[in-house]
């Protein structure tokens, strides 16, 4: 394969991943939610400063964990309406387990920034 091809690959790939986050924004009041929840990470970050840096890095890592599963769980559910757009026992179940996953992701964040509530107080070392 020719270097060039690659490139013109690559270029497209993220052209069409940034398309995704956009249209994910636009189309999607539950993303547009956890971006923006963002700003509470970043306050909460902010509250609690100086943090260590793998508390830090936890924090990040969960809340990009969140929007990776939200992203996923907006596909799914795109994905899904399309292919069958009437009621279906099966296709709520699937739609309901995806979003559960975002829940997980939620879940991790709290869990992090509750540690580190606790070795802020000196509850932890």
């Amino acid at each position: 394969m020719r270097i060039g091809k690659v490139i013109t690959k690559i270029i497209d790939s993220f052209r069409n991943a940034f398309r995704g986050v956009r249209d994910a924004f636009r189309h999607d009041l539950s993303f547009r939610f956890e971006v923006f929840g963002g700003f509470g990470v970043l306050l909460f970050a902010v509250l609690f400063w100086p943090l260590r840096i793998y508390e830090l890095l936890f924090l990040l890592l969960s809340y990009t964990l969140i929007l990776m599963t939200e992203l996923m769980n907006t596909a799914v559910e795109q994905l899904l309406e399309r292919l069958h757009p009437q009621r279906h026992e099966l296709i709520g179940r699937g739609k309901d387990i995806a979003s559960a996953a975002v829940l997980m992701a939620f879940t991790f964040l709290s869990f992090i920034c509750v540690l580190i509530v606790l070795r802020h107080v000196g509850i932890l070392p």
